[in-house]
């Protein structure tokens, strides 16, 4: 078990951040908000990370917010400003959002409540197929407020987040999955690391400054009209144009290219 409950391990491009709380099935606890912030902000600024895995030790991703945690705030909401507890916790879920690189949430077994929100704060999202996910808020008589409702609803359509939000219920990977709640499902562990291999392969293939501008067009976009869209985009491309090493990478682009042809769906 790690002295920390969030740990860190590098791969080449690949930075995976670990929820280290086995013993607790990685419920997000204070301590482990705090550290999750500090292993975010020290992946940020490191320009040899092309991509975040978010991933949970032992037997779940993380069945959500520590009842702890979630008492904390009710108490300290009686005495303090809630928008102020509030924000500290969605700054943490936001620093995932702005990253500028891919982020890639791994889920296995659970997914539940606030850890769905931490999720949704990913890129993409890959699950075991016996993985279960739910916001089940409701029942405790409160709201998905790190995120959840604004992203749910962004990522899936009013309607499939009335339903996951209002009956709190849960659905497994396979209906996650045709929902848009989640991009690939895996069979088992194994196949599950021959996806995630592939994915991360794919996108530590491309140039991190295209990737992170991407990312910045794409949530843009979602938030602008379509003129103002479409001035974004070249705007966007005149900043990677000016790269004078783009050049270069035409020939590894090639390569790219002809591969994906080759075998699309590998």
């Amino acid at each position: 078990m790690s002295s920390s409950p969030v740990s860190v391990e590098r791969n080449g491009a690949v930075a995976t951040v670990w929820l280290d709380r086995p013993e607790k099935r990685n419920a997000l606890d204070a301590a482990t908000m705090r550290a999750l912030a500090e292993a975010l902000d020290a992946v940020r600024d490191d320009t040899s990370a092309r991509v975040l895995v978010l991933r949970g030790r032992g037997p779940m991703f993380s069945s959500g917010i520590d009842h702890g945690l979630l008492l904390e705030v009710f108490q300290k909401s009686r005495s303090a400003p809630f928008p102020h507890l509030h924000g500290d916790l969605q700054a943490v879920f936001d620093r995932l959002e702005r990253m500028h690189r891919p982020t890639v949430a791994v889920l296995h077994r659970a997914c539940m409540g606030m850890a769905l929100e931490l999720a949704l704060a990913c890129d993409l999202r890959l699950a075991t197929a016996d993985c279960v996910l739910g916001l089940p808020e409701i029942a405790f008589g409160i709201l998905p407020d790190v995120g959840g409702t604004t992203r749910l609803t962004r990522t899936v359509g009013p309607a499939r987040a009335r339903d996951l939000i209002l009956t709190g219920k849960a659905v497994r990977a396979p209906l996650a999955e045709r929902w848009g709640l989640v991009h690939e499902v895996a069979t088992d562990e194994a196949d599950l690391a021959r996806r995630l291999d592939r994915l991360l392969a794919r996108l530590t293939a491309h140039p991190l400054a295209a990737l992170g501008h991407a990312k910045q067009l794409i949530a843009a976009s979602a938030d602008a009209d379509t003129a103002t869209s479409l001035r974004l985009e070249g705007i966007f491309q005149e900043v990677l144009l000016a790269n004078p090493e783009l050049p270069a990478r035409f020939p590894d682009a090639v390569a790219f290219l002809k591969k994906e042809m080759a075998d699309p769906d590998a």
